[in-house]
């Protein structure tokens, strides 16, 4: 676990010495009432007993007191403060590190998994950087000490309390290895079913149209039913182990009070001795009560630490060039190859090149590779074989981010931010001017709606823009594209489900976006695509055909075929019954 916390945090953790140098101090501070109450109990027998020295023992224990509070106080403050600052940097670490991974980590993993390793591992990391660890350091302190002590006042004494504690800590670390297996049983059960209750709220609206609204809801009942189970479980499994480890720890006094009285009558230790170690022995059982509970949650929360880490190690997509300056924007695939699992190609030798300016649809049956294409060019996944150049450049060498800035997308399913229109807009271009914004917005055929909402431009969205048509989400979309005006565009072509008039400024918006750019289309009707440059049909992975339009009707392919099934669907007709 000191190993995962000094990974995670690295030289920071210095910043955590001192306050648990004052919590070891507090620990040291707590057994001056101790003394105090053995001095007290030894002169009380002896006789020589005074008010002089109760009311100095009783100073002292003021003085204690009132040093403790401050000396507690310093250090619970400044470990809970630095804790919670390096738990804050390493979510926005964590954050940051997941924008520079593959998009095949996120395929790889649930929704649920990653957000609950953002939050609650991380929430738990944090509970064991600001409590457990300084409550465990004070309480081996506080162990150590006390032990220590107790061998120089009788080592056979000190030696059964030894033994007390040598069966006791087996049983707890056996429970404990149980509370680990579980804790990962339900950490996984909790991902599930924070993936389920995400796919339930956001498809609230398809599982009402189709009547599946119960169905999804069990699913999400049955996960927290197996949660419930599983907590049950661990309850049970954990159950007897701890009650023998509670049972050892509570015994330690007894079976103390029982040699040492023994030693007591056979003349091998004085009263006052006696005294102490019983005194001793009943701090000493407090301490494994205590040790219990934060060890016992220093074992579940490492599996946090673990999935932490985890994240961390995924290598991020690699890349030798920090600062990508390309001077040409055509696009070559070379010879490319794609598998998302290293198994099933996607992608089968892709070759083509698409020159600096012009348009490039692609086409093909659902599953052909389409967005597969438009996904490597953006490098949100790395070729398996072949090479992806732009300008020339193996888009490999480049650093990711520095890529995405000469690269705009506008798809299907548009991300819009819970926050003003304003400011998804200017997402797009983050130095932008009041006047740029506007322009693009104007552009993009949106200014109109916007300023006729309450608020204009600073009205705020709800998540994922949900208050606004599918129209109107897409011309935000693609004034955000206008305004970064990227000379790469990968374009998700997406009119078929709009009423006319949307589409149609849809349309005068996209015109206006492609000007001068070097353009991806992925087509869906085949009439918008008539005046490309090229394009390449795909099926299953492969390039089928490439030219223009006039040249693949000529070819009488797969292209011309279909065509000439667009052509019969909008033949077309409702008929009446």
């Amino acid at each position: 676990m000191l190993h995962s916390i000094k990974k995670l945090i690295g030289d920071k953790g210095r910043q955590l010495i001192v306050p648990i140098v004052l919590m070891s101090l507090d620990a040291i501070g707590s057994l001056v009432m101790y003394l105090m109450l053995y001095f007290t109990v030894v002169h009380l027998l002896s006789g020589t007993l005074s008010g002089t020295l109760v009311r100095n023992y009783t100073i002292v224990c003021l003085i204690s007191v009132i040093l403790r509070l401050i000396i507690y106080r310093s250090g619970y403050f400044l470990c809970f403060s630095r804790g919670a600052k390096m738990c804050s940097n390493l979510r926005l670490q964590l954050a940051n590190h997941y924008r520079s991974l593959s998009l095949g980590y996120f395929n790889q993993n649930s929704s649920g998994y990653l957000l609950t390793t953002l939050t609650k591992d991380l929430s738990n990391f944090e509970l064991v950087l600001t409590h457990t660890l300084p409550s465990i350091i004070k309480t081996l302190v506080m162990g150590v000490l006390i032990l220590t002590g107790t061998f120089f006042i009788n080592w056979k004494l000190a030696l059964a309390e030894c033994v007390v504690i040598l069966i006791a800590l087996p049983i707890l670390h056996q429970g404990n290895v149980l509370v680990e297996k579980y804790g990962k049983m339900k950490r996984d059960l909790t991902s599930k079913m924070v993936s389920i209750v995400l796919e339930y709220i956001k498809g609230m609206k398809v599982f009402k149209s189709a009547n599946m609204t119960s169905t999804h809801f069990a699913r999400m009942s049955d996960t927290l039913e197996d949660i419930r189970k599983t907590n049950v479980q661990a309850e049970v499994k954990t159950a007897v182990p701890t009650s023998m480890y509670s049972i050892v720890a509570n015994f330690l006094l007894p079976f103390v009070l029982l040699i040492g009285s023994y030693l007591f009558l056979g003349g091998s230790i004085a009263s006052q001795q006696l005294v102490a170690f019983m005194l001793m022995s009943l701090a000493l059982s407090a301490l494994l009560i205590a040790f219990e509970h934060s060890y016992g949650l220093l074992k579940e929360l490492r599996l946090a630490a673990f999935n932490l880490e985890q994240a961390f190690d995924t290598k991020p997509l690699p890349y030798r060039e920090e600062q990508v300056t390309l001077k040409h924007f055509d696009v070559a695939f070379d010879h490319v190859s794609f598998s998302y699992n290293l198994q099933t190609e996607v992608l089968h030798d892709i070759g083509f090149h698409a020159k600096e300016g012009s348009t490039t649809a692609l086409i093909g049956p659902s599953g052909s590779g389409k967005s597969t294409v438009a996904n490597l060019i953006a490098r949100f996944f790395d070729v398996t074989k072949g090479s992806i150049r732009i300008g020339g450049k193996d888009i490999r060498q480049l650093n990711p981010d520095g890529l995405l800035q000469y690269i705009s997308e506008v798809f299907q399913e548009n991300t819009l931010l819970s926050d003003t229109i304003y400011n998804n807009i200017k997402a797009g271009r983050e130095n932008a001017t009041e006047e740029e914004i506007i322009s693009a917005a104007k552009a993009a055929h949106c200014h109109e709606f916007i300023v006729k909402l309450p608020k204009g431009y600073q009205t705020k969205l709800s998540e994922g823009g949900n208050t606004l048509s599918g129209g109107e989400k897409q011309r935000i979309a693609i004034a955000r594209a206008i305004l970064k005006d990227a000379p790469i565009l990968l374009l998700d072509e997406s009119t078929a489900s709009l009423d006319a008039d949307n589409e149609a400024k849809i349309n005068q918006a996209l015109d206006h976006l492609m000007k001068g750019k070097t353009v991806f289309v992925i087509a869906h009707r085949l009439n918008t695509i008539q005046n490309a440059d090229q394009i390449i049909v795909l099926n299953d992975g492969k390039i089928e055909e490439m030219g223009t339009h006039d040249m693949l009707l000529k070819k009488q392919g797969h292209y011309y075929a279909m065509v000439q099934e667009q052509q019969k669907a909008k033949e077309w007709i409702v008929k009446g019954a």
